[in-house]
């Protein structure tokens, strides 16, 4: 459970949405009070309000009643079914304690949303952040897994081999892994980083060589197999663990025009290459442009795979990729590429 505590970024994003910042955009504060046990709302009901912890504590549970993460005082949940176009609650949310909370109607979200389109952009990016969250706590809870131990220099995959499993850098004692692409270092990971899902979900090829780099490493690794079953029992952490991959094979594609373009990683170096591929120089980037982005890394890479990335990280949507949202992209929402 410890890994669920505090797996929330909600605290840390909202951190604009205080109390008493609530109790001022909003004219007609619903204050609730539930006792332990109860639930808000479960999976699959309409979204009709979001909510706000005073004080207690509330579960957030998959579908199948599978513990993800637990939310604290000044957290804030229920949104999500208000910005999506579907309004069903995609998990369900119990009171894990005595609760105090501010429920929010949807016609005072709608009111306030409509009213700053920035803070529609902000809870778009704590909702995002979270269910990702959820999504690898869902992973973390599986037993069907093994462990790995490894010594310095032991490659866990190869470029360009078959995707098979997906993998997790034990918490504790996992090491340190070093990520190469066309034999140059792009990345580590470390204790609690997960990475090899995208070979799975996306069914690409691996897109880089990861090994040990420290005296000693442990894994966890699940069959892929495992894996997507596990996510097909929870459509909502299936939907975000397959945009989190999206996303990657986006930033590795970017590394891969810097690389080629004679530069490193650092932001200077991604916002020049982001220039590069801004062939029209309007500023942002068209479906078209990042078409070519990543046909450059592979050039069978899905048309469909390809739109759903744009309409991911496309906060604004405005149906392109400005600046902004490609530097917010190697920021947030899953800091390892």
């Amino acid at each position: 459970q410890a890994a669920l505590e505090g797996e929330s970024d909600t605290s840390q994003v909202s951190n604009g949405l205080t109390l008493s910042e609530f109790s001022q955009l909003f004219s007609r504060l619903n204050n609730v009070h539930v006792p332990k046990g109860h639930f808000l709302f479960k999976a699959g009901d309409d979204g009709d309000a979001m909510y706000f912890i005073n004080s207690g504590k509330v579960e957030v549970l998959t579908r199948k009643g599978q513990l993800v993460s637990i939310l604290r005082q000044g957290d804030f949940f229920g949104e999500g079914s208000l910005l999506e176009e579907d309004n069903k609650r995609f998990s369900s949310a119990r009171a894990a304690a005595p609760t105090d909370l501010i429920k929010i109607s949807r016609e005072e979200f709608e009111r306030y949303i409509a009213s700053s389109k920035i803070a529609k952009q902000q809870l778009q990016l704590v909702w995002k952040s979270r269910t990702l969250n959820d999504a690898k706590n869902l992973i973390r809870l599986q037993t069907k897994v093994k462990t790995r131990l490894l010594k310095k220099g032991d490659i866990v995959y190869k470029e360009g081999e078959v995707g098979k499993s997906m993998f997790i850098v034990h918490d504790q004692d996992g090491g340190e892994f070093e990520v190469r692409h066309k034999g140059v270092k792009v990345h580590n990971y470390y204790g609690g980083d997960s990475f090899g899902e995208t070979s799975v979900i996306l069914q690409r090829p691996r897109s880089s060589t990861v090994s040990c780099s420290s005296d000693n490493c442990k894994l966890i690794e699940m069959d892929g197999s495992d894996f997507l079953a596990a996510t097909a029992n929870d459509p909502q952490s299936a939907a975000s663990i397959r945009d989190m991959c999206r996303k990657r094979m986006f930033k590795k594609a970017v590394k891969n025009l810097s690389l080629e373009k004679k530069r490193g990683f650092s932001m200077d170096d991604l916002v020049a290459a982001f220039h590069d591929a801004d062939t029209d120089g309007n500023g942002s980037l068209s479906l078209q442009e990042i078409r070519n982005i990543m046909h450059r890394i592979d050039p069978t890479f899905p048309e469909e795979e390809i739109k759903a990335m744009l309409k991911y990280i496309d906060i604004d949507e405005d149906g392109q990729m400005g600046l902004e949202d490609f530097k917010r992209m190697f920021r947030v929402f899953d800091e390892k590429p």
